[in-house]
């Protein structure tokens, strides 16, 4: 890491001190003695201390990255402060490299080279002008800006391969908002100092812009008026031999600064488009119900803030359906998700519900002669297609009764054809249970066989039971009857019983068998109940 980065800046630098070789060539109007001088005794000395210093605040600035990525390169286990840390510093390093080459790099080259002029004007008599010296330190904005550029977008490019890697699958730090960093705290981890605490620097689209203007538009704008201006107020120049020169001055200063510009927009638009492109399409992941990955912010400018915002909003989706998920395995998935969305009437409600039981013929003799382990694990595959059945249909199990399902059509969820889907369910139960049964018998155990009973009545729903310990449920006669219905499959020897009631909405659905009028516990009066004929 930390080499690619000193390998990034060699390239900056190269074609810096290429642009800076020119501009002092053509923009400086040295006699051949002070280019020699400059060149052999006053420009070595900087160049090689600015090397030197730029190199050791990159080692510093990428140390917190290369630690985490030679481990995460070597397979070795990174704390997740370590590589939250890193993540976060990868994401500031190129705006660290813009504040480097823009704030430190120049003023360690032109103030040293400054000085050395100033003694070599008073020892060696080099006859450096006030307007040469205002030339050289024009050279700041010129040069650094580009170097500047070519660095940030190189460093950010190399950056963005990094930090899928560099986040892992350690995403909680991608959605805990992180602190922006203070000036002072910018200031002490662009001189080299570690980050104490996580902390982004931020560099606003606004502040972006207002570099690019200052230091692309303003300052070679006032550099060139300047400059042009202490040309043509030098002493004994005939305008014949200055206009040349001057020409070729301002033609060398519009063209580097008009691709300097356009290279700067065109790099930042599309910097932009990447990282648009990249949320829209982890948002249309999203919409489609993917919510395996968070989005990795790659910039510290506004998409970063929208990016950890999207990140918390996905893990309260995530952590909604791990409540669901969680719910779900005690209660229905549709009880969960009404609960969820404030579907669910607290007070209770009257609801038409068509309730279902089903129950396995003979289960007392099963249970004693089957080991408890065995006849566990066979009620789980049982329950397992039962409620498959059910669900299947639009039904929720309400409870297991032991050896048998109480099912509900109408509650939470309504539907308009509640009591055929009842039914529907109760032949799906039979076909799978033959499925069921086939199995059992290859593997030589007894086969079931279940009855089932169905009534469609009103009921009063909604959550039942203390504060500490609620669940949704019905009560009302029509629960009661339902069970008494199951009951009567036995006497009927029918597999499928309907109320009357129930038979009202199933005209013409559904093939009728055997009818019978019959006595119910617990009611004074006997009821009609009808066998559901299952087709072949």
């Amino acid at each position: 890491m930390q080499q690619k980065a000193i390998r990034i800046y060699w390239v900056g630098s190269f074609l810096a001190v290429w642009e800076a070789f020119v501009l002092f060539m053509l923009g400086m109007d040295l006699s051949s003695y002070q280019i020699q001088i400059f060149m052999l005794f006053i420009a070595p000395i900087p160049l090689i201390c600015m090397y030197a210093l730029d190199n050791w605040l990159i080692t510093h600035h990428t140390r917190p990255i290369d630690e985490a990525w030679q481990k995460l390169q070597n397979n070795e286990e990174v704390s997740y402060q370590t590589q939250s840390t890193a993540y976060i510093q990868a994401i500031n390093l190129p705006i660290l490299t813009l504040l480097r080459v823009l704030l430190i790099h120049p003023p360690s080259v032109l103030l040293p080279i400054t000085i050395l002029c100033l003694i070599a004007n008073k020892e060696l008599d080099l006859g450096f002008s006030w307007s040469q010296f205002f030339v050289l330190w024009s050279f700041w904005p010129i040069v650094s800006v580009p170097h500047a550029m070519v660095e940030y977008f190189l460093i950010d490019r190399f950056i963005q391969c990094c930090l899928p890697q560099l986040a892992g699958t350690q995403h909680d730090f991608l959605s805990i908002a992180t602190p922006h960093a203070s000036l002072r705290v910018v200031i002490r981890t662009l001189l080299g100092q570690p980050p104490t605490t996580t902390q982004v620097i931020r560099m606003s689209t606004g502040l972006q812009l207002a570099w690019i203007l200052f230091f692309v538009s303003l300052m070679p704008m006032f550099v060139l008026g300047t400059s042009v201006y202490l040309k043509l107020t030098i002493p004994d120049v005939p305008m014949a031999q200055l206009l040349p020169k001057l020409g070729g001055w301002m033609a060398l200063l519009m063209v580097l600064n008009t691709a300097m510009s356009a290279t700067i927009v065109t790099l930042m638009s599309q910097r932009i488009r990447r990282a648009m492109r990249t949320l829209l399409a982890d948002m249309q992941r999203v919409l489609e119900g993917d919510l395996s990955q968070m989005w990795q912010p790659q910039t510290t400018d506004e998409f970063f803030d929208l990016g950890m915002g999207f990140n918390t909003m996905v893990k309260g989706l995530q952590e909604r359906e791990t409540i669901k998920d969680t719910f779900g395995r005690f209660v229905s998935r549709d009880v969960a998700q009404a609960v969820l969305e404030n579907r669910i009437a607290f007070q209770g409600e009257l609801r038409q519900v068509t309730i279902l039981f089903q129950d396995i013929r003979g289960f007392t003799s099963l249970s004693e002669r089957t080991p408890p382990a065995d006849l566990l694990t066979m009620l789980n595959v049982f329950f397992t297609e039962m409620v498959a059945a059910v669900e299947s249909h639009g039904g929720i199990v309400k409870q297991f009764t032991g050896d048998g399902v109480m099912a509900l059509f109408g509650a939470p969820v309504q539907h308009p054809d509640d009591p055929s889907r009842a039914v529907q369910a109760a032949i799906d139960m039979l076909r799978r249970l033959d499925g069921f049964n086939r199995q059992r018998a290859r593997a030589g155990a007894a086969t079931l066989r279940i009855g089932i009973g169905i009534h469609t009545g009103e009921v009063v729903a909604g959550p039942i039971g203390p504060d500490t310990r609620m669940e949704y449920g019905v009560v009302g006669d029509a629960v009661n009857l339902a069970s008494r219905v199951q009951e009567l499959t036995k006497e009927v020897s029918a597999a499928i019983l309907v109320t009357d009631t129930t038979a009202a909405y199933l005209e013409g659905q559904f093939q009728f068998g055997a009818q019978a009028v019959l006595p119910v516990r617990g009611k004074a009066e006997p009821i009609r109940v009808l066998e559901i004929v299952v087709p072949i």
